[in-house]
């Protein structure tokens, strides 16, 4: 049986599917994953989660919309299931800082992979992705760059939409910012956040 996967789509996935006036390979490869990840479900070896964040993006953006992409918006997302971790103002301070820290320190050994610490929701869409052990799917990797580095090297963690392949960071690269103290001592605080947050919750 093949292992069981769950998809943590970003709002762009949603964007691309629905627009047909924009990027046509985009929209291919949004309809791409869509249909494998549909085929997955059906048998029963994935699941498609939506941040709470990403439907709160969703509807600010309706606004701007046809009726049309909406209602093909909407029929996706009831596909899909909804995820709202708790989440504190200082986790989300702390993972803007991490992807801060490592655009800083490492962006020349990053090479041809570009970063940037990203915004609010960013930070909750990349949480809720981390919370349920997810692989996160983007058309923007450059604002989730910190993703793969919080799992092992050689998991697929982070889907490329734009390349319809998963981001691989060469392992070299990997160790690197691994065994750099400073990122050790921020991922040591994220957990020590998380459990913080556990507690509150509890």
């Amino acid at each position: 049986m093949a292992e069981f996967k769950q998809y943590t789509v970003d709002t762009n996935f949603f964007r691309y599917h629905a627009y047909n006036n924009g990027d046509t390979n985009l929209r291919r490869a949004a309809v791409h994953f869509w249909k494998t990840a549909k085929e997955e479900i059906e048998k029963g070896e994935a699941v498609i989660l939506v941040p709470a964040e990403v439907k709160r993006e969703l509807e600010v953006q309706s606004y701007i919309l046809s009726d049309r992409e909406n209602n093909k918006i909407q029929r996706l997302l009831a596909n899909c299931q909804e995820i709202s971790p708790s989440v504190s103002i200082k986790l989300e301070h702390h993972v803007r800082i991490m992807s801060a820290y490592l655009r800083a320190n490492f962006r020349n050994a990053l090479g041809d992979f570009s970063i940037a610490y990203g915004g609010v929701s960013d930070s909750r869409i990349l949480y809720s992705a981390y919370y349920e052990d997810s692989i996160l799917v983007t058309a923007n990797v450059k604002d989730f760059m910190l993703y793969p580095f919080l799992f092992n090297q050689s998991e697929d963690r982070l889907y490329d939409l734009k390349q319809s392949q998963f981001v691989h960071i060469p392992e070299e690269t990997y160790n690197l910012v691994w065994q750099d103290s400073g990122f050790q001592n921020m991922f040591l605080e994220l957990s020590k956040l998380e459990v913080e947050l556990e507690d509150t919750d509890d």
